[in-house]
């Protein structure tokens, strides 16, 4: 299905490049783009999710780079 799919973007996408891989990836987020229609408040806690994960890791990041500094004999 997805060689069909690719098929019609012969003479734009070599399939040996980075541009197929490029393509694949633009083909499959068709149903997460169309899940978002039917599951709008799923998709908006899994990005807050996403969102306040990210600010956590960034967070114990700091908090880690921090704690290496302060011990540092200058």
């Amino acid at each position: 299905m997805i060689r069909a799919l690719l098929h019609s973007a012969d003479d734009l996408i070599d399939s040996n490049g980075a541009w197929s891989i490029l393509a694949l990836d633009g083909i499959l987020l068709i149903p997460l783009v169309f899940a978002a229609f039917f599951y709008p408040i799923a998709i908006l806690v899994g990005v807050g999710a996403a969102a306040v994960l990210t600010l956590v890791a960034l967070a114990v990041m700091k908090a880690v780079h921090a704690h290496h500094h302060r011990h540092r004999v200058l």
